[in-house]
């Protein structure tokens, strides 16, 4: 893989490529010419040329671009990503794929839009893919360093090699070059992206962002990874990630696995059903078989979204909402596991497991001898997985006490925990049951669909936001040594009654 081609030697064709996509990023500017050069031809060439090496170096191509260093950056990136998806990347070459991405970013920190070099545009699936790629990198770096210092031996080369190289998908500076991004498309104060200092700083910021809740996600901050999209309209099916399926199931199901972090059930359950909705439409009308990119993993990924809202049934019984087709599916796929879950068995872990993303440690391990069998990037990770099980059994043990209090006007106190059997006299399970049943939840009910695979688009630009709201299946007040009971408010449901009868 280190190999350089001759200058000289760069097919005539493959310099036609480069110098036509300049020109489109610098000159020319047009969406559809880009999306042509971006998404067929390179495709095309990379079979026909590079099927077994990689393409030539920035420094092989700079002529046909007037050695534009910005470009020459995105270039550079845009190859590495040939390298990492077709052939085999060594442990040099990831600290190697550092140094693009830190270079590319700097360069997208330090552009100036007024310069003589004129503005820059990119597409939106090249912004999204970039700061994607970004964030997979981050993560399997993490991994591997952790795995490999749990081998225990320091005089191995490769990790000699980790070791002598701290700095390399350091979290901080991955946090700051995202953020930074951000910051420069001054997107959280004009979500709209007018006033970003150009095209190419919107739609970076814009993608930047979602990677950033993803990357949030996988580092188990979920408050962080809700305010990482914050300023994004997720019902705005108009928007970006809307309009670009991969981004937006990135989005769903990061967003998913955060709501059930911070124990929002109705919002994970409402974010991964839209998405799972979305992606069987998809599948139905034939969007997605049209040589989507990526399609081969929305299939898994959707698979994966359904074992969590299958967790999210198992915790939650009648107040987890499910729509038909959903429930079907859950049925169909894990109805075992959840038929085990209702009758207090085991099946949380095993969902949650399959389910939940590669959560990552990003500390950096000493590579000593005392690390042997020691992961701790795993460790992190069944750590998270631990968390969330015992926060879905002990939600799931206080639907029998939510289901004996309904069975009642009034109750003794102590009755309730006889009945529940828990041991502690009923009080800490009504009161827990109280607590929650306050969930924060947010205040925007339109569905989260993608305007690309079938939805109807809308310019709505309302901010998400959220307040405390009880789950309304019952309602109840302590006096004294004695719980009444009322009926939580129940709303009429007349849509679903003239669904049913048209």
């Amino acid at each position: 893989m280190s190999s350089e081609l001759a200058s000289e030697s760069v097919p005539p064709e493959v310099s036609d490529f480069i110098f036509d996509l300049h020109d489109a990023c610098r000159r020319s500017q047009r969406i559809d010419e880009m999306k042509e050069l971006y998404s067929g031809s390179f495709v095309r060439l990379s079979t026909k040329y590079f099927s077994s090496t990689p393409w030539p170096s920035a420094s092989q191509i700079s002529s046909e671009c007037g050695n534009d260093s910005l470009f020459l950056s995105f270039y550079s990136e845009l190859v590495l990503r040939h390298t990492f998806t077709s052939l085999r990347p060594s442990l040099a070459d990831k600290i190697s794929s550092w140094s693009t991405y830190v270079t590319l970013f700097e360069s997208v920190l330090s552009s100036d839009p007024t310069s003589q070099e004129g503005s820059f545009m990119i597409l939106p699936e090249w912004a999204f893919e970039v700061c994607h790629e970004f964030v997979y990198q981050f993560q399997g770096f993490c991994q591997y360093r952790h795995s490999q210092a749990s081998k225990g031996d320091p005089t191995d080369p490769q990790s000699a090699l980790l070791k002598s190289n701290p700095e390399v998908w350091d979290l901080p500076t991955v946090m700051r070059l995202l953020t930074g991004v951000i910051d420069l498309s001054n997107l959280r104060s004009d979500p709209t992206g007018k006033s970003s200092p150009s095209q190419m700083h919107h739609v970076l910021g814009y993608f930047a962002a979602v990677s950033l809740s993803r990357l949030e996600c996988l580092l188990g901050d979920f408050s962080g990874s809700l305010d990482a999209v914050s300023f994004v309209n997720l019902a705005d099916k108009s928007s970006l990630h809307a309009n670009l399926f991969a981004a937006q199931l990135s989005l769903s199901y990061h967003l998913g696995v955060s709501y059930m972090g911070l124990g929002r059930t109705r919002d994970a359950a409402r974010t991964l059903g839209s998405m799972c909705h979305a992606i069987g439409r998809g599948f139905k009308t034939g969007y997605l078989m049209k040589g989507t990119k990526g399609q081969e993993q929305f299939g898994k990924l959707e698979n994966k979204m359904v074992a969590l809202v299958t967790v999210l049934v198992g915790m939650g019984g009648q107040t987890v909402k499910v729509d038909e087709n959903l429930m079907k599916a859950v049925q169909e796929r894990f109805g075992d596991k959840l038929g085990k879950i209702e009758q207090g068995e085991e099946g949380f872990e095993e969902l949650y497991t399959f389910g939940c993303p590669k959560f990552v440690s990003p500390g950096k391990p000493l590579f000593s001898a005392s690390e042997k069998g020691h992961n701790k990037s795993g460790d992190f990770y069944k750590k998270q997985v631990k968390l969330a099980v015992a926060r879905a059994e002990r939600v799931r043990k206080l639907g029998k006490t939510r289901s004996t209090l309904k069975l009642y006007s009034k109750v003794e106190v102590g009755k309730v925990g006889t009945l529940v059997g828990s041991g502690c006299g009923g009080l800490p399970d009504i009161l827990s049951l109280k607590v929650t049943g306050l969930q924060v939840e947010s205040t925007r009910r339109a569905p989260f669909t993608s305007a690309a695979a079938g939805g109807n688009p809308t310019t709505n630009q309302d901010k998400d936001t959220s307040q405390v709201m009880g789950q309304g299946e019952v309602g109840f007040l302590i006096v004294g040594d004695e719980v009444n009971v009322g009926g939580g408010k129940k709303k009429a449901r007349t849509d679903v009654y003239f669904v049913k009868n048209i």
